[in-house]
């Protein structure tokens, strides 16, 4: 196996598991889309694949929202401010995402 195709075959392991992280509740809807934005390229998918385009408007509707290292650069107010924005955006982030997520597992699942 080339290391190309083996970076491939990472990025997609990743956004498997985001995927999977995402419908146990592990994983936040808007962290996980980025996470899988963030491998798509590399997995070597359509950037038009009906399953990105919705994760890629979760991105973009909480782009300013402080996820994963970056609220470690955010003051605790700060944060406590914005909490409940973020969970209605979650909330929404989840309803709108957890059907592409679905088909996601589904089709990474089956290979």
């Amino acid at each position: 196996m080339s290391r190309i195709e083996s970076e491939i075959l990472v990025a997609r392991g990743r956004i498997l598991k985001s995927a999977q992280e995402m419908l146990a509740g592990t994983l936040s809807y808007i962290e996980g889309a980025r996470n899988i934005l963030a491998a798509w390229k590399t997995a070597r998918f359509d950037e038009r694949d009906p399953d990105l385009l919705p994760l890629v408007g979760i991105d973009s509707e909480t782009d300013a929202l402080p996820f994963g290292e970056m609220r470690e650069h955010w003051q605790a107010a700060a944060l406590e401010a914005l909490q409940p924005e973020i969970d209605q955006k979650e909330a929404w982030a989840r309803g709108f995402g957890e059907p592409h997520c679905r088909s996601l597992v589904e089709r990474f699942s089956n290979g």
